[in-house]
């Protein structure tokens, strides 16, 4: 992955790259990844055919866009059009020795995956090495997979041997002219931390929930749990994911050590996590008011909070479930306030999906959460809304 700040000539290095592969493995296939076709026609393709030699090209086949070289071999120029096909089924049969996926910050995890399956799949006849399986990844710093699964990892010294990581800032390109980077000087200061230093810690949202938040002041790696103290569970039900949070509360402290987030599963099996991730403890559980509601029975005639009380072997003094929810002002207003006044309110660094909820959900112009931009989000700022409202809502006076 090559990722960081705009103009470092990113994608001319990685096309350049991809034309060397096919040159040197005669009847080599590969595949230059996008966002959609009209992307691809109006970025991708006309910095190859800036780069690419006249001459090693035998025909361009726009219809299908695909290139081929003298040598036999091909670049495939393959738009994601994941909302069109939203399982990629487009992918299924691919033979090919490589992608190169531009704008990694745009592509979906679920399209790496796919590549990671394809790549290799195309074997060369009459060639004794083989290429090796090969993806190659551009991108501009964005709080998604590309951090979460290299960036962050790289920063730590905890990533993967068989990932290479370049970082890229606008000096590796010394062809940039100095108008141009003279005018850059006026623009705004997340788009230059983004864009222009490759920042990786500002996160560009127009409306944030949780405005408050600081990742370098509340988040932390290691948070020990404190085996005398009750851990506070606070769930949100939800078809696909449900989630809660695990924490403690005590002595001023507010710390959040553990996040549960389920794909595809039930209470039952989220029960059966928290039991094997923290044995016998002591809990206090709390959340969503609407988990005791009648219309919550999942399975004969008992509720959620009914079966974690079962699963977890609780008493009815465990709880701590509000008779209704929290109002989204209210609680918005004590989770900024925390964030922003609290002396010791820490997250372990392990809680990605929460944290990523703290930093990216955005608030509608009404001030309530907005859960149309993405569905996977928001279901833990819900469990940490909850959280804070049962435990910490005597920390400011809302009225």
């Amino acid at each position: 992955m090559y990722g960081g700040a705009a103009g470092g000539g990113k994608t001319f290095v990685s096309i350049a790259g991809l034309i060397i592969l096919a040159k040197v493995f005669p009847g080599s296939k590969w595949h230059i990844v996008r966002k959609s076709l009209p992307t691809l026609k109006r970025t991708s393709i006309p910095s190859f055919l800036k780069l690419c030699p006249k001459r090693f090209i035998r025909s361009y086949n726009q219809t299908d866009q695909i290139v081929t070289f003298t040598n036999g071999s091909q670049i495939v120029f393959f738009p994601e059009n994941f909302f069109q096909d939203p399982n990629l089924t487009r992918f299924d049969g691919l033979e090919t020795n490589g992608f190169l996926i531009e704008e990694g910050q745009e592509i979906q995890k679920k399209t790496l995956e796919k590549c990671k399956l394809r790549a290799g799949r195309h074997i060369i006849p009459g060639l004794k090495v083989q290429p090796k399986p090969t993806i190659i990844v551009t991108c501009n710093p964005s709080n998604n997979w590309t951090k979460k699964d290299v960036h962050d990892p790289f920063i730590e010294g905890t990533l993967s041997d068989e990932i290479f990581y370049l970082r890229a800032t606008m000096a590796d390109n010394p062809s940039l002219p100095e108008d141009y980077l003279k005018g850059l000087e006026n623009v705004d200061d997340i788009t230059k931390a983004i864009f222009i230093e490759g920042s990786w810690d500002v996160v560009d949202v127009e409306r944030p929930f949780v405005y408050s938040f600081n990742r370098k002041k509340t988040v932390f790696k290691g948070l020990e749990i404190d085996p005398t103290e009750p851990i506070n569970l606070s769930f949100d039900f939800n078809v696909d994911p449900i989630t809660c949070v695990a924490g403690q509360s005590y002595e001023d402290k507010i710390r959040i050590f553990k996040e549960f987030r389920l794909r595809n599963s039930n209470i039952y099996e989220l029960c059966e996590a928290i039991k094997v991730e923290f044995g016998d403890q002591y809990f206090v559980v709390t959340g969503d008011a609407a988990g005791s509601a009648r219309s919550a029975m999942v399975q004969g005639s008992l509720n959620y909070y009914q079966i974690i009380q079962q699963e977890l072997d609780l008493t009815t003094s465990q709880f701590k479930v509000p008779t209704f929810n929290p109002s989204v002002k209210n609680s918005r207003v004590l989770t900024n306030s925390i964030c922003q006044n609290h002396k010791d309110f820490l997250i372990d660094s392990s809680c990605q999906y929460l944290i990523e909820d703290l930093e990216t959900v955005e608030a509608t112009e009404t001030g309530d959460i907005n859960k149309t931009k993405d569905a996977r989000k928001s279901h833990l700022l819900d469990c940490i809304r909850y959280y804070l409202w049962t435990f910490h809502n005597n920390f400011i006076s809302i009225r």
